[in-house]
């Protein structure tokens, strides 16, 4: 048994109740900050309310600076920021989150910094800057940062999004890794945009989603494993965007397996992006209850297949990718029985691009503790759940082309080894499904610092037997294992 020392476990005390403290307040900083802009937005600035809301705005600010000296709030990947410490918003706090993070795609920016001596008029004439910016203009980052600086502002600055693509020498196996996250992300931020116009009842702008779907499969060709590997991290705040690109990559990756050209993947993977797209027409409360749902929030739910058709019909053209697309959106949770939603009166059999899109929807839905089963479910076990509805609710050939596909021990599956240790699947090996690429994350005396890479199919030359294998897979999220943390 290893012991911490006095001095490190104090130290990680201090950590955690400054993260506790960042949270806290970094949620009541978005909020403020949410007020404050519409406030502006709405009231002259020498009305009363106005007035007073920037004196609560400042207030806080300043207690924060006292502490930090500088913050800085970032919308980065999906999430808001407080200092590098991720923030997570209940479903009262979605409005002013979306707001904001909203707020700073359009402007152009990434990263609001705020320093000490900030003065409260500074701060004022930084949320009036902000809240009339123009959104429309060819540069509004360079508009509003010459506002910023004509207006004399020295403690607040606004910091660019860093280039989409830019990741260096994409021949190094660091940089291809930062290349598949970047995508990754980038697709889950289109499909955010892509959802947020079909609720509002905006056009949603499919050129952007089939580039972003381009990328995806490049990368899928290119290297498979970073990609396939990212659909395993399962803690997303933003569950349905995320989910959405999750099914795109798996469905693609699937369809490279059968051979489908490069125009068919681009089809198939514009399809399973939208698969979920009738969700913008359910209401929220419904779409982010944290219970079971009850039987007349369920009958609005079965609806979401029909409500895919009718918004991706009301797009001003439609188009192959589009009219592929509406067919799987009906025909996702039809079941290859035809026992599933909606009912039909009538005999059919079902599109190809739908029963690929319902293998990889209910797998992701499945491992993310969604809908079909409210905690999550490792990685094997529902992959065995799956293979007891072979002819049922899947394709029998499709499925089994799914599982050799992932590998007995998927990608992000947590297994322990007859050696004692605890190791994270990284890559399948299709050539011994059952001796998976592994990263040994922790030995018999508690977790490692560093991660070990090794091999499942290396012999022992003393006893002639494999050096190590797996006995059994384990639930992360019972013993509170970050897999994130692993798989970047």
């Amino acid at each position: 048994m290893t012991t911490e020392s006095p001095t490190k476990t104090k130290k990680e005390e201090v950590t955690k109740v400054q993260k506790l403290y960042l949270l806290k307040q970094g949620k009541s900083l978005v909020c403020q900050l949410y007020v404050s802009i519409r406030t502006a937005q709405i009231y002259d600035r020498s009305n009363l309310v106005y007035e007073r809301q920037g004196e609560n705005l400042f207030g806080l600010i300043k207690a924060l600076l006292e502490k930090e000296q500088e913050i800085f709030v970032k919308s980065k990947e999906g999430y808001l920021f407080l200092n590098e410490t991720r923030l997570k918003f209940s479903f009262d706090g979605y409005v002013s989150s979306k707001f904001l993070m909203e707020t700073f795609r359009k402007l152009q920016f990434e990263s609001l910094v705020i320093s000490s001596p900030l003065t409260a008029e500074e701060l004022d004439e930084f949320v009036f800057a902000l809240a009339h910016a123009d959104m429309e203009c060819e540069n509004p980052f360079e508009s509003l940062q010459k506002r910023i600086l004509s207006s004399n502002i020295q403690h607040i600055r606004i910091e660019k999004f860093a280039s989409e693509w830019d990741v260096g020498d994409e021949s190094l196996p660091e940089n291809q890794k930062k290349l598949a996250k970047k995508r990754f992300f980038k697709t889950i931020s289109v499909a955010q945009e892509m959802m947020e116009s079909g609720r509002t009842g905006r056009s949603i702008n499919t050129v952007k989603s089939k580039r972003a779907i381009q990328f995806l499969i490049d990368q899928l060709i290119k290297n498979e494993t970073n990609l396939m590997s990212l659909t395993s991290i399962k803690n997303f705040d933003e569950y349905t965007f995320a989910h959405s690109v999750n099914v795109c990559v798996l469905s693609v990756s699937l369809g490279v397996r059968l051979g489908l050209s490069k125009r068919e993947l681009s089809e198939l993977g514009f399809a399973a992006l939208f698969h979920d797209v009738g969700k913008v027409r359910l209401p929220l409360n419904i779409l982010n209850k944290a219970g079971e749902l009850n039987e007349q929030e369920w009958e609005e739910v079965r609806k979401h297949p029909v409500f895919g058709v009718k918004t991706l019909l009301s797009k001003r053209s439609l188009d192959r990718f589009s009219t592929r697309a509406m067919v799987v959106s009906f025909e996702h949770h039809l079941k290859l029985d035809l026992s599933g939603y909606p009912q039909l009166s009538f005999k059919k059999d079902l599109n190809l691009f739908s029963r690929i899109v319902t293998i990889a929807d209910v797998y992701d839905s499945m491992t993310s503790g969604r809908v079909y089963a409210k905690t999550p479910l490792t990685p094997d076990e529902a992959l065995r759940r799956m293979l007891g509805k072979e002819g049922k609710a899947f394709d029998p050939v499709l499925l089994k082309v799914f599982i050799n596909m992932l590998g007995i021990y998927p990608v992000g599956s947590v297994v322990i080894l007859d050696s004692g240790e605890v190791g994270v699947v990284m890559k399948a090996n299709p050539a011994e499904l059952s001796r998976p690429e592994m990263a040994i994350i922790a030995d018999k005396f508690g977790k490692k610092d560093k991660m070990e890479t090794v091999d499942l199919t290396k012999i022992d030359d003393k006893t002639g037997k494999h050096k190590r294998t797996i006995l059994k897979t384990i639930d992360p999220y019972q013993y509170k294992l970050d897999i994130a943390r692993y798989i970047y």
